[in-house]
């Protein structure tokens, strides 16, 4: 009889052994990803219930109609915060994506559903500026990198307009994240808590005199960082969704040499290149076509100054 089943068992055909060492691999692999998911996702957790405890300088907020209206100019075509709070910062999905998930900006307004009735002005200024909290827990996915040189009075600036929006009755959806997010997340490849990646001793920089000079470009070029990187050098851009195409490069080493100002204000105003081709979507030419010719003119003086570099990888 062992004899018998010895010859059974030399005879099995080599295809079964390999299935079942395929399947043992398989097995393998799932619980591996299954506890690199369950780890990214207990870190992600554990980083969101860290306090921050950040100075709050002293910052006068007016309230006057100049003061609201140069916030919400900034709102809505330099910060760019209507592109993840909505145009009435009543909070809208701005990711909505099957491999990442969905993620929502959250209603700023005091209407129902909003934020806006709890937050006093050192709230607000504690969010714009170090993207903490009232609960001094780090937001997900504030990006204030873009905002560190903002001065004091762009900031109160920006919160007497978002402090007098009208109520919004609207509650966004919760956050859902897939696994690919918590593990991009874990890598620090998808923007999560920016927080922990500025310093928040920095003191707040001075005012820059607005108008058509390369330092007030400067100024504004900052918001452009977090897509098109530090060095504005672009390239692909981490968790982006599949049809993101890699971000330009906004150095004379790209395609925007070959640019005069007024090919750049039409892309900014239309979405046009000067070739006639669109812009992708995914770039908010909308929001910032909204700044003043003098803003674009700026902003335009200093890309063309700065060092070239090729397109980042």
């Amino acid at each position: 009889m062992s004899e018998s089943s010895s010859v059974e068992g030399k005879k099995r055909p080599w295809w079964k052994r390999a299935l079942r060492v395929l399947l043992v691999v398989v097995v393998l692999i799932v619980a591996a990803v299954g506890g690199l998911v369950a780890y990214a996702r207990a870190d992600l957790a554990s980083r969101g219930q860290k306090t921050y405890d950040v100075r709050l300088p002293s910052l006068e907020v007016r309230y006057d109609a100049a003061t609201v209206a140069r916030g919400e100019h900034l709102a809505k075509h330099v910060a760019g915060c209507t592109e993840c709070h909505g145009d009435d910062l009543g909070g809208r999905v701005f990711v909505d994506d099957p491999g990442l998930g969905r993620i929502a900006g959250p209603n700023l307004t005091r209407g129902e559903g909003g934020r806006g009735a709890r937050l006093g002005e050192a709230d607000w200024f504690r969010a714009i500026r170090y993207g903490v909290g009232d609960a001094h827990r780090p937001l997900f996915i504030m990006p204030v990198r873009d905002y560190q040189t903002y001065s004091g009075e762009d900031i109160a600036a920006t919160i007497a307009f978002a402090r007098t929006v009208p109520p919004v009755d609207r509650t966004p959806p919760e956050r859902d994240l897939k696994p690919l997010a918590y593990v991009l997340a874990l890598a620090h490849k998808l923007p999560s808590y920016e927080v922990e990646e500025i310093d928040v001793n920095v003191p707040l920089p001075a005012a820059v005199p607005t108008g058509r000079t390369v330092e007030y470009g400067r100024y504004l070029a900052q918001t452009c960082t977090g897509c098109h990187r530090a060095d504005w050098s672009g390239g692909p851009m981490a968790a982006a969704p599949p049809d993101a195409p890699p971000v330009s490069n906004l150095t004379p080493g790209g395609e925007l040499a070959q640019w005069s100002e007024a090919d750049f204000v039409r892309a900014m105003r239309e979405g046009k290149r000067p070739d006639g081709r669109m812009l992708h979507p995914f770039m908010p030419w909308r929001a910032f076509g909204g700044m003043t010719d003098d803003e674009l003119g700026a902003l335009f003086l200093f890309l063309h100054q700065i060092p070239a570099k090729p397109q980042g990888v």
